[in-house]
């Protein structure tokens, strides 16, 4: 006989086709609940033995508590993940989902994946870093961090009950900023030598260079975000927000090539099918800058020559340029001052000629 819903959560009616009780037939009380994503039944009790809608809803509560119990003692890591990743990034829509997958499955899944929630403390997570030693201080940051948001969730969930590992170990903030930009002469060099080896990524550059996008916000573009009549580039649902960049006289001859014959709702840039979005940096460029030894002898990584190096050369070449602070922040999307203050060393001309203006104040007038 098929389940009837009654008035209390998660309790159900089942008539017994055999069983009879006062002349009727008896009827079983049903509950239900998840555990671990997967629905629980379990029989409460029948009518003939004194179940009743309402007790048997006491009954799926003392059995709840119970199955959390025992989640708390015996869920992985790898389970937690998963629960995260099903019914919070993916359920969501989240962002992140494919950074956290790649996360996971490259530096959380060998070490921590099989171990239970209850077992993974400090050891276990330096033992993730020391993994992780060829990787720079702000990727191991994101490592222990999505370590935490997974135990958070868990405890937000009530399915775990304990000490989130991740707060004795994680580091404080990490200078990551990007130090060297490109002079002209290097960037002529990258664009020409991707010219003849890689002719569509040249242009991926060349957009990054001379309009200040990221590599993801320049993947994201279309056809039809790309206005060459009033000059503009319709940056959409980027890090910090919608924006709009400016096309420069650069950057023009290369974007009006790109939409030139095509329909709107085209990606601007593709793979090699020609429909699909590129989707990550062709290494044609990593080779290029390899090739040309632009990184040679240098250790630091943020003074070596990456993607990221032509946005962060399109904003000191603007500084260099002498354009104020403020705009260079509007240009690049900044959401805040404090991103943008690293290129104020830069306009060196200007604050030399701001100091030069004393000479006028303290010089005695004639």
């Amino acid at each position: 006989m098929a389940r009837r819903k009654t008035r209390y959560t998660g309790v159900y009616e089942r008539q017994s086709s055999l069983n009879r009780f006062q002349g009727k037939p008896d009827v079983a009380f049903d509950v239900c609940w998840k555990v671990n994503g997967k629905l629980v039944w379990r029989c409460a009790g029948w009518r003939s033995e004194g179940m009743t809608a309402q007790e048997a809803a006491e009954v799926r509560m003392a059995a709840m508590k119970e199955a959390r119990a025992e989640v708390d003692s015996t869920m992985t890591f790898g389970q937690a993940w998963a629960l995260y990743k099903r019914d919070w990034l993916e359920a969501e829509g989240k962002a992140c989902l494919a950074s956290d997958v790649s996360m996971y499955a490259l530096h959380l899944r060998r070490r921590l994946g099989g171990l239970e929630l209850s077992r993974i403390g400090p050891v276990e997570l330096k033992a993730v870093m020391r993994d992780m030693a060829d990787r720079s201080p702000q990727t191991r940051k994101h490592a222990l961090a999505l370590v935490r948001r997974v135990y958070r969730k868990m405890l937000r969930w009530k399915l775990w009950r304990g000490e989130v590992p991740t707060e004795d170990i994680m580091p404080g903030k990490i200078d990551n900023e990007r130090r060297r930009f490109l002079t002209r002469e290097e960037a002529k060099l990258i664009l020409d030598e991707l010219d003849r080896r890689a002719p569509d990524f040249a242009d991926v550059c060349r957009v990054s260079l001379y309009a200040g996008l990221r590599l993801g916000e320049i993947f994201a573009l279309k056809v039809q975000h790309v206005h060459l009549e009033t000059g503009l580039i319709d940056v959409m649902d980027a890090k910090t927000g919608s924006r709009q960049a400016f096309i420069s006289p650069a950057l023009l001859p290369v974007l009006e090539k790109r939409v030139a014959g095509r329909h709107a709702a085209e990606w601007l840039f593709t793979q090699s099918d020609g429909k699909s979005p590129m989707r990550t940096i062709n290494q044609t460029f990593v080779r290029v800058v390899r090739d040309l030894g632009l990184n040679d002898g240098i250790t630091d990584r943020r003074q070596r020559v990456v993607f990221h190096s032509l946005r962060h050369t399109f904003a000191s070449w603007l500084r260099q340029g002498g354009v104020p602070l403020d705009t260079v922040g509007d240009l690049l999307g900044h959401s805040t001052n404090a991103m943008t203050r690293r290129y104020a060393k830069l306009a060196d001309e200007d604050r030399k000629r701001a100091v030069a203006l004393l000479d006028d104040v303290a010089s005695p007038k004639n």
